[in-house]
């Protein structure tokens, strides 16, 4: 064997060949095409009784390896200062860009369960659901919110 020929053999040797088993895990445990930070808005309908007007306030989700988190601050009822309360929540992102969440908040008197589902359109997610809210005195309220939030950079 030439010198040339052992010396182009043991680099690959060294620096080591892909295998096809070695390709794939990696892309199977790498990272999706929804990964990312994502902005943008939560529109609900207001709270009968409890909200002077609808809620439109900023909404943030990231999205690593098919895994959501989302959190949004929760408004004060009566006027658009912060009530220093968060919602948050988790869920899943499917291969074909179907998206399902859910989450909570609540305080002393009151909280809420929601839940979101949507599906990606390029970088961009729309979501639309529920939240079900137990407020003192009232009956489990039902208020329908919808959601749009695109990639930043």
């Amino acid at each position: 064997m030439n010198r040339r020929r052992m010396l182009v053999l043991l680099g690959i040797a060294t620096l080591g060949w892909p295998s096809v088993t070695h390709v794939s895990q990696s892309r199977a445990a790498g990272a999706s095409d929804y990964d990312g930070r994502y902005t943008g808005m939560i529109t609900c309908d207001a709270l009968p009784g409890q909200t002077a007007q609808a809620l439109k306030t900023e909404f943030y989700l990231t999205v690593a390896n098919g895994q959501v988190e989302y959190q949004r601050e929760v408004l004060k009822p009566t006027s658009p200062g912060r009530l220093g309360v968060t919602e948050r929540g988790t869920g899943t992102v499917a291969p074909s860009g179907e998206v399902s969440l859910t989450g909570s908040a609540g305080g002393q008197t009151w909280s809420y369960e929601a839940s979101y589902r949507g599906k990606f359109d390029g970088k961009s997610l729309r979501l639309s659901g529920t939240q079900l809210w137990h407020l003192p005195s009232k009956n489990v309220h039902s208020r329908p919110c919808t959601i749009a939030v695109s990639q930043t950079a």
